[in-house]
């Protein structure tokens, strides 16, 4: 096992806990995400995540208007087989930093993406025991936000910076700075 593999199982999980915990009502409960619901955030984690398996050349679930809800497990299954495989965690291409691996991107953005979206839903649905991030991620994604620079303000991606009270957290800077009011 990686640390990347390692990582990835580690949020998926968490998001995977998230996804559970949500209460059927509240699914079309409005998200941080302008215009999403909570069940859009988990339709957006999944098919990213389907279409970047696809991109590398990887076998994906297929979504064809599927369920999110119900393809997740699928794609996070699909996303880990590839990481525990070194030669596929290790397969190279080039990427809007320049040349990576699937392992990389996945971990750079992918599990962020986890990490924040994870934060959106719970927001969206009141689930109180899981919106704070896991504390070592605090600092991978201000590190992913950071090496992604200006390309975090593409549509799609972040918002704009929000103001923040001088004596914030670094979690609520940290929302702040993706555009998301905490």
């Amino acid at each position: 096992m990686n640390e990347r593999a390692d990582r990835y199982r580690r949020l998926s999980q968490r998001f995977t806990e998230i996804v559970d915990a949500v209460q059927a009502d509240r699914w079309e409960s409005p998200s941080p995400c302008e215009g999403w619901s909570a069940r859009d955030v988990v339709a957006h984690v999944v098919r990213t995540e389907a279409e970047f398996l696809t991109r590398m050349g990887f076998e994906s679930p297929t979504l064809d208007g599927s369920d999110a809800l119900a393809m997740w497990p699928a794609v996070r299954e699909a996303v880990q087989a590839r990481l525990d495989d070194p030669a596929d965690a290790d397969r190279e291409y080039d990427g809007w930093l320049g040349r990576t691996t699937f392992a990389a991107s996945i971990d750079m953005f992918y599990s962020m993406d986890l990490t924040v979206h994870g934060w959106d839903l719970a927001r969206a649905t009141d689930l109180e025991a899981f919106m704070n991030f896991p504390d070592d991620e605090l600092a991978a994604v201000r590190a992913a936000v950071e090496q992604l620079g200006d390309s975090v303000r593409m549509p799609g991606v972040f918002g704009p910076a929000l103001p923040v009270a001088a004596d914030a957290d670094e979690q609520t800077r940290l929302l702040a700075e993706i555009g998301r009011k905490a």
